[in-house]
């Protein structure tokens, strides 16, 4: 299916801001949403599930591959939010009959995740210079996070301003329990539901709205303007002096402009509007299934005297399209959570990363046999992953011409290269030897051979290959493909049509 076609999923994400803005019941809705982007610190709990619904007549694969992904939820015992840009969460993910423990902390270097059973935790790290390239050395884009958080704001502020609400929202007064609380809070409960079919109808009016608001948008392009003045200033660049002088002697000049431009553009938007979703339907006509009465979000929040959120719940239900391959209608997300110690003192957990971590960003280190080294063969995990997804099996079929097989003399050969890679084996070159080593991805036995010499060893003890490896016109070391696959713990079967079959179990 052409990617154009899910055009319809930003849409999704702007049922969001859509669902209730405007004051309701004397609540008002815009002004407590834009407070939680206010929240610097909070400890909460959450309970994430992911739902698909089969239609009807499918294989018994599919319903069992549906039925695994209905088990998978994640639960959140605590998340300790202690700044922007430290963090922390313990909880369970939930799979079949398995529950997995697992805590991760993040701060500005990176994320680590200790799952149970693991020997390491495992590794992202972050590095701010990485799409910075051409700024200048130790360039630091934290500096402007405030800026940009600023800027974030009176962006939301314009959206929330001009958000129509939908047909289904109210607020009422409630007293409920909530987490850390020993009496229950009195809170203001806001419900909204929002359907596909009406969020379309909606983002004309809200696009009109916003069209007309020239003092809004002026204001969000001239913050924008000392944004980049900032910005520039903090780079030290040669002529930045004077590009910060310009955008402040310019700066009324600059924003008329580009408002003109912005207005233009959103006046072209409401005029096309009809237009274009009518365009849309006729050439992707699965988009008015995902964009219909049938895809709804649903949201419960529940905020207390100082416009704190405390309790929420979402459930979003997107209807999918009737496509050959596609087995299931629809699919559910349900979000629960429940906070407390808002903007208090929170110190955010650590994983002990002293021993080591599995870097994420290492391939080598996500190899099968490497990533089930990392359990415990005992662990919860390990079975999931040997057992139940079998990580370690491989299966590959090739022609009888393939590109880097040959045969030599009654003899198969194959590029030794490419046979480390489809085995996810480490090879190494010695060039004082002239030898390649060749480590087994699972038992981490080696496989020692040359160019021209018969006389292999295989994790010390002498292998005799039927024939020589030879160095072909390309410059690949060619092997004797059954016998060096087998010391790699694979299988290589002729088939009736000349080609083989590479197997491991």
């Amino acid at each position: 299916m052409n990617i154009k076609k899910w055009i319809a999923i930003p849409l999704i994400l702007l049922m969001v801001a859509l669902t209730g803005c405007q004051a309701v019941g004397g609540f008002d809705v815009s002004k407590n949403l834009l407070g939680t982007l206010d929240v610097k610190s909070q400890q909460s709990t959450e309970k994430i599930s992911l739902k698909l619904t089969p239609r009807e007549g499918i294989t018994q694969g599919d319903q069992e591959i549906i039925d695994l992904i209905n088990s998978i939820s994640v639960t959140v015992d605590e998340a300790k939010v202690q700044s922007e840009e430290v963090a922390s969460a313990k909880g369970t993910l939930h799979i079949d009959k398995y529950n997995l423990p697992f805590e991760l902390a993040l701060d500005r270097q990176g994320m680590a995740i200790q799952l149970e059973g693991a020997k390491k935790p495992y590794y992202i790290p972050f590095n701010p210079q990485e799409g910075l390239e051409g700024l200048p050395a130790g360039f630091d884009p934290y500096v402007y996070s405030k800026d940009v958080r600023d800027l974030t704001k009176t962006a939301a502020a314009l959206m929330l301003k001009h958000a129509p609400n939908p047909s289904t929202i109210s607020a009422t007064s409630v007293t409920e329990e909530v987490y850390g609380e020993k009496d229950k809070v009195k809170l203001t409960h806001l419900h909204a539901e929002l359907r596909g079919d009406e969020l379309v109808a909606l983002v004309k009016p809200f696009l009109t709205n916003l069209a007309k608001d020239e003092a809004g948008l002026k204001e969000l392009i001239s913050q924008a303007i000392d944004m980049t003045k900032n910005i520039a200033s903090g780079m030290n660049l040669e002529g930045s002096d004077k590009v910060t002088a310009e955008l402040s002697a310019n700066k009324e000049k600059l924003v008329n402009e580009a408002y003109t431009e912005v207005k233009k553009y959103l006046d072209l938007a409401v005029a096309q509007y009809d237009v274009g979703v009518s365009t849309l339907y006729a050439q992707s006509p699965e988009i008015k299934t995902v964009l219909s009465a049938n895809t709804v979000l649903k949201t419960d929040s529940y905020f207390d005297e100082k416009g704190n959120v405390r309790k929420a719940s979402t459930d979003l239900t997107v209807a999918l399209p009737d496509v050959e391959g596609l087995p299931v209608k629809s699919f559910s997300i349900v979000t629960e959570a429940q906070s407390w110690n808002i903007n208090g003192s929170v110190t955010a957990d650590k994983v002990d990363i002293s021993n080591g971590v599995i870097d994420l960003n290492k391939q080598a280190e996500l190899t099968p046999g490497a990533t089930l080294r990392n359990f415990d063969a005992n662990s919860p995990i390990y079975n999931i992953l040997k057992n139940d997804l079998g990580i370690t099996k491989k299966e590959k079929t090739f022609e009888q011409h393939y590109d880097f097989m040959d045969n030599r003399g009654g003899t198969t050969f194959f590029a030794l290269r490419e046979l480390a890679s489809e085995l996810d084996a480490e090879l190494k070159w010695d060039a004082a030897t002239k030898q390649y080593t060749v480590v087994d991805d699972i038992t981490g036995k080696t496989l020692t051979l040359k160019s021209g010499s018969k006389q292999a060893t295989l994790d010390g003890s002498p292998l005799t290959l039927p024939q020589a490896p030879y160095v072909d016109r390309f410059g690949y070391l060619n092997v004797p493909f059954k016998t060096v696959a087998e010391a790699l713990g694979a299988t290589v079967t002729r088939n009736s049509d000349g080609g083989y079959t590479l197997k491991r179990d």
